[in-house]
């Protein structure tokens, strides 16, 4: 009766409590399905002719040939890793590893907190995730303009 399996990993408190949920985000593995799925099976079956393994053709051809479909999981995955609040607030014992948007949130509602401090700490929370999408901007637009030409 109340037979369960306990595993005994504490994982609150530490990064991997943050790390090892979002590493599970479905999306990138879906929109890079969706993107291979698209690329020409010639492309695969000359490659395969010219003697290049699995593993080879994976890094290769495949991986070259999704760069705009990498781009785009790169930055939506930053971003939405960046702007988590939830998780850290749970996975975290102490208010020393709150992330940035915990930290915004509870500076927030202190009264001594003046909003000039509050804005300040925004623009800083928003400046790592608008050089990533300045950096990855151009596999955005690519990925846009392969969507809207296959058909």
């Amino acid at each position: 009766m109340g037979d369960h399996l306990e595993v005994g990993v504490d994982l609150k408190g530490t990064a991997w409590g943050v790390i090892l949920p979002l590493g599970a985000w479905g999306f990138s593995v879906m929109l890079l399905t969706e993107f291979m799925k698209d690329i020409p099976t010639d492309i695969e079956e000359a490659a395969l002719l010219d003697g290049v393994g699995e593993f080879r053709m994976l890094w290769q051809v495949v991986l070259p040939l999704c760069k705009p479909a990498l781009g785009v999981a790169g930055v939506l995955g930053f971003v939405m890793i960046w702007d988590e609040y939830l998780l850290p607030l749970i996975a975290s014992k102490d208010p020393t590893d709150y992330t940035v948007t915990v930290a915004l949130s509870i500076l927030r509602t202190d009264p001594e907190v003046g909003s000039g401090v509050v804005l300040a700490g925004a623009v800083i929370a928003l400046v790592p995730s608008l050089i990533v999408y300045l950096l990855l901007q151009r596999s955005l637009v690519t990925a846009i303009a392969a969507g809207a030409t296959k058909g």
